[in-house]
């Protein structure tokens, strides 16, 4: 059943037409989006908003999944991150003493929570060959503190991950700047995601992913910010994502790099 979920939400996000971007970098073939929900803004006065991102790959064989993704690097347009004035959860807070017995990511603060998603995927041996073992696994971003971004999956049922549980794979940092008007996201995916999923010794492919960004604000000096906000948009607003993949269970050499590109509408 998630095999076919799986295969089911990455080809709902291919027949998204041309607000679903697509291309070819082989032995991967990739997708994504980008749609920003919110006012428009602008520079003088930017404007608190709510992001939807959505990520896809593939093989170019057929009946295989995809290389493992060593990195991740997405930009938007018109996008600015004000992680300064909210609450933080790093990595180290979520991964010690082993989770802090269990509650991972319970000990994060009220407020440090940034995005929550879905992501399915499928755990193969390394030869990528056959579509695997489905993997469906619950995200959630934490505010790192200025520039850093943590990543933790959770796992509601053994049964849903080849048998896996929460902190089969530990927390990990992303970074977040500012390139001009652009806002930059970069995801190294660690070992126990990619080359060696879990620390099982398989390849963890993904398939698909929805990460909900949150409209949050806060106040500072008297001003009200948006952990995102707009800084314009006109007409429609660019994005892009670079994916890195490897056929290496030591993450190296990387290969299949390819760069979705696309706009959404303001």
């Amino acid at each position: 059943m998630r095999k076919l979920l799986a295969m089911t939400a990455f080809l709902c996000l291919l027949a998204a037409g041309t607000a679903y971007a697509t291309v070819t970098a082989a032995p991967n073939t990739y997708g994504g989006s980008y749609s920003v929900v919110g006012a428009k803004g602008s520079a003088a006065k930017p404007a608190p908003v709510a992001m939807v991102e959505k990520l896809a790959m593939g093989s170019t064989t057929s009946g295989n999944v995809g290389a493992p993704l060593t990195e991740i690097n997405s930009t938007v347009a018109g996008l600015k991150s004000y992680a300064q004035y909210f609450p933080k959860c790093t990595a180290g807070t979520i991964n010690t003493e082993n989770g802090h017995n269990g509650k991972w990511n319970g000990v994060c603060p009220k407020g440090a929570l940034v995005a929550s998603g879905t992501t399915t995927a499928a755990l193969v041996s390394s030869n990528l060959k056959g579509p695997g073992s489905p993997c469906f696994l619950h995200l959630s971003v934490y505010n790192g503190g200025v520039g850093k971004v943590t990543y933790f999956f959770t796992i509601a049922n053994p049964t849903d991950c080849d048998g896996l549980s929460t902190g089969a794979a530990a927390a990990w940092t992303g970074s977040i700047k500012q390139a001009g008007s652009k806002f930059v996201n970069d995801v190294p995916e660690p070992a126990d995601v990619s080359y060696d999923a879990g620390n099982i010794n398989l390849f963890g492919s993904l398939q698909s992913e929805t990460l909900n960004w949150k409209k949050l604000t806060a106040k500072h000096g008297g001003k009200t910010y948006g952990y995102l906000m707009s800084t314009g948009c006109k007409g429609s607003r660019a994005y892009s994502i670079a994916y890195t993949a490897t056929e290496s269970n030591t993450g190296a050499p990387t290969l299949g790099a390819g760069t979705v590109k696309g706009s959404g509408k303001c």
